[in-house]
């Protein structure tokens, strides 16, 4: 009985010891949304305890994008969206409150909703966070679940300038139904950006 008491202690006490330890964890990279400027801010932490702006993606939020402070969870490669479209590189927010790329009518790479895409920048979604698939994949790559996301309204100035998005030319029927910044081996844009190298 003595024992199997010691057993039951020591096991509560890794667990107990395990959690303190993962309690004092901290993220390594924050995102910061501004739904005003329509910009995700990405601070990472320098190791001495503080956070500096490291990278900044344009994105597209929308109406009901909710302001406050959430943490990750779930990812997805392929997310079935509202309106019956798919955002790639899905990572969950809150709710059904996701950032994800901008969408596509079918799980194929190449049926991109690119007059969607070129209103990357500004307010133009259900709610979610819409990038592009490099910046999509860069979150779902790089902050687990768990990550601390801020989302808020300010006019004032960002520490970062908001990068550009690429326009898709609508009548380039070759390229438009790609995002420009998938990474994908077949993806046309890549191809041209090899051939003018």
């Amino acid at each position: 009985m003595r024992k199997l008491f010691s057993m039951v202690l020591s096991v509560i006490l890794i667990i107990g010891c395990s959690s303190l330890a993962f309690a004092e964890e901290r993220d390594r990279y924050i995102l910061y949304v501004n739904c005003t400027q329509n910009i995700v801010t990405v601070y990472e932490d320098n190791g001495e305890g503080e956070y500096r702006p490291a990278k900044a993606f344009t994105c597209s939020v929308g109406e009901g994008t909710p302001s406050g402070t959430f943490r990750t969870s779930d990812k997805y490669t392929w997310r079935l969206l509202f309106g019956d479209v798919y955002g790639q590189y899905a990572t969950r927010i809150t709710g059904h409150i996701l950032f994800h790329s901008v969408p596509y009518y079918t799980t194929n790479k190449d049926d991109l909703e690119y007059e969607e895409y070129n209103k990357l920048g500004e307010t133009a979604s259900m709610g979610c966070i819409r990038l592009s698939v490099e910046d999509a994949k860069w979150i779902y790559d790089n902050c687990p679940s768990g990550t601390t996301v801020k989302i808020y309204e300010s006019d004032a100035e960002e520490p970062l300038e908001k990068p550009s998005a690429i326009k898709i030319d609508e009548n380039d029927i070759e390229k438009r139904g790609w995002d420009p910044t998938d990474p994908d081996k077949n993806n046309p844009w890549k191809k041209e950006e090899v051939n003018t190298a």
